[in-house]
């Protein structure tokens, strides 16, 4: 119980900082305000509301006018409804490209990062294996001078 609300508190202290990881800290809290708003439409446009919205709407506006209630502002075959599909597919386009171009910078921060982090693993994986060396050394050093000591079957050598 006690362990669960730590990391409840840990986690909300961690928001309250902002994204702690290096890439989320280039990615996200030095974007700016453009970066952030296209990141925000392209995964509103990207659910699934959008799209129960979205069909919702086309429904109304296309029954409404079938039926004739409100003057027929659109009649068949719908220029208006087309004309703002085209504005909305005018704007969706650029803003899908540019939430998608910072998807790729941020993979391509986070490939960089895992490198470094891959090349400090491997220089701390060195410097272990260097010391079980030496301590393997100096332990088979000891075996030996306990060998001699006792008179055992590897003095003749």
């Amino acid at each position: 119980m006690q362990a669960t609300a730590e990391r409840k508190k840990s986690g909300q202290a961690v928001a309250r900082r902002g994204h702690q990881h290096p890439v989320n800290v280039v990615h996200h809290d030095k974007a700016t305000f453009g970066e952030r708003l296209a990141d925000t439409i392209a995964a509103g446009i990207g659910s699934w509301t959008f799209l129960v919205v979205q069909t919702s709407l086309v429904i109304l506006w296309v029954a409404l006018n079938l039926l004739g209630w409100f003057l027929k502002w659109d009649p068949y075959p719908f220029i208006l409804l087309n004309l703002m599909f085209s504005v909305q597919a005018a704007y969706t386009g650029p803003i899908l490209l540019l939430a998608g171009n910072r998807q790729s910078q941020k993979d391509r921060l986070t490939l960089e990062h895992a490198a470094q982090e891959a090349e400090k693993a491997d220089a701390q994986n060195v410097e272990i294996l260097s010391e079980i060396k030496k301590n393997t050394e100096v332990t088979v050093q000891i075996l030996r001078h306990l060998e001699q000591m006792a008179g055992g079957p590897n003095t003749q050598a």
